[in-house]
């Protein structure tokens, strides 16, 4: 196991500082005070600086931030520090360096899934699409039957917030702190017991300082049979209901198509399974932008969010989908939804954007999200898989 010396180097952490104070964010405590408002209470109470000035508080306290992997409930202190900071940072220039820092504490894949519908210089006249604040945008009514939201309230049943316990050579993992070494991710059900998320995330392996390793076959096994999965989990250090995978509990996987498929205990509760898209939403980069997608997601491990704002799809075919829904570390498995609350695919993390033909309300947009779609999944299911494929097939609703 690499050795842990942190989330961010000295030099990465000073840059934060100093961006921190150049944005204005730690000229009083009680700005200070608002970047800690999404942390844990307790964890923030805790956290060292009384009676310091403001700048030398920001400096100890992201210090401490930095030196914890995770919380028990699997909250990433650090990652809720710099959310906050980028929310609060807004235009200025500032916000760059949280993102960039964002982007190395969040758990991605070593390698990311191949993508090959992306561009890479698309001829184009105009913006993509310029969306702003009118009562009809792009000459169509964009509003939807209020029977979207209870729909998607019943589509939030299905979806877990997920936390896989790290091993290696075949012994769980924990902290100097005696915590066990955590990684948060999302889940929804594609089956009667059977929860599906990303293999990044059941791989559980940092790429930053230095790459680890990918799991042995052992410690993946490990670590899905350990993985804790929590229904219901909608409100902060609220009781949720929990249950533990066990033996047997990988199904399927695919480091190329970035998921994995559990099956949890016979005495589990069962969800009824998410609605499967037959086939995968299709659009080119040269089109305007109009068709969207929903994720409900657990970013940061907090409690389920629903990203359906500005929420467009930039380009889907059969091999991947990109989209502007909004995203967070831990949204990792979240199922992306059409607007009837089918699944069109598996998210599986960002990128930056390689055109700048993306616009809204008159800003360029500089990172995409991307998944795999369901259908190239249940494909491969079919091949490899085909009685797990038949189960699945069977459950649909």
């Amino acid at each position: 196991m690499t050795e842990w010396k942190g989330h961010l180097t000295d030099e990465q952490l000073n840059k934060v500082h100093a961006a921190a104070i150049n944005a204005g964010l730690a000229m009083t405590d009680t700005r200070i005070d608002a970047l800690l408002s999404g942390l844990s209470p307790r964890f923030a109470a805790d956290l060292p600086g009384g009676g310091l000035a403001p700048s030398a508080r920001l400096l100890v306290q992201l210090n401490e931030m930095n030196r914890v992997h995770n919380l028990r409930s699997g909250d990433v202190p650090l990652v809720q520090w710099l959310d906050a900071a980028i929310a609060l940072a807004g235009d200025k220039p500032e916000a760059d360096v949280f993102e960039a820092a964002l982007d190395r504490v969040s758990l991605v894949p070593a390698q990311a899934p191949p993508l090959p519908m992306r561009m890479a210089a698309a001829p184009v006249a105009a913006p993509n699409f310029d969306v702003r604040p009118e009562a009809v945008v792009a000459g169509s009514d964009q509003t939807v039957d209020v029977g979207f939201l209870s729909d998607g309230l019943a589509a939030s049943r299905a979806v877990v917030k997920l936390l896989v316990h790290k091993h290696l050579d075949g012994e769980a993992v924990f902290q100097d702190s005696d915590e066990p070494w955590l990684i948060n991710g999302t889940g929804w059900f594609i089956g009667a017991g059977l929860v599906i998320t990303n293999h990044h995330v059941v791989n559980a392996r940092m790429t930053f300082p230095a790459a680890e390793p990918d799991a042995s076959e052992q410690d993946f096994r490990l670590q899905a049979e350990s993985t804790r999965v929590l229904y219901d989990y909608l409100e902060k250090d609220h009781p949720s209901a929990t249950v533990e995978a066990a033996a047997g509990a990988l199904q399927a996987s695919s480091q190329e198509l970035d998921f994995a498929i559990l099956r949890l205990p016979a005495t589990a509760e069962r969800r009824g399974p998410l609605r499967l898209r037959q086939h995968a939403i299709r659009k080119r980069a040269e089109q305007a932008l109009g068709t969207r997608v929903n994720l409900l997601q657990h970013p940061n491990g907090d409690p389920m969010r629903l990203g359906f704002r500005d929420n467009f799809v930039v380009i889907g075919d059969n091999d991947a989908l990109s989209y502007l829904t909004d995203t967070n570390f831990g949204s990792s498995g979240s199922p992306v939804c059409d607007d009837r609350w089918s699944v069109a695919a598996l998210h599986s993390g960002s990128r930056n954007i390689s055109t700048d033909n993306v616009v809204i309300r008159g800003r360029r947009v500089r990172r995409e999200n991307h998944g795999i779609p369901i259908p190239r999944i249940m494909a491969f299911l079919a091949a490899e898989h085909p009685e797990l494929h038949a189960e699945i097939q069977d459950a649909q609703p």
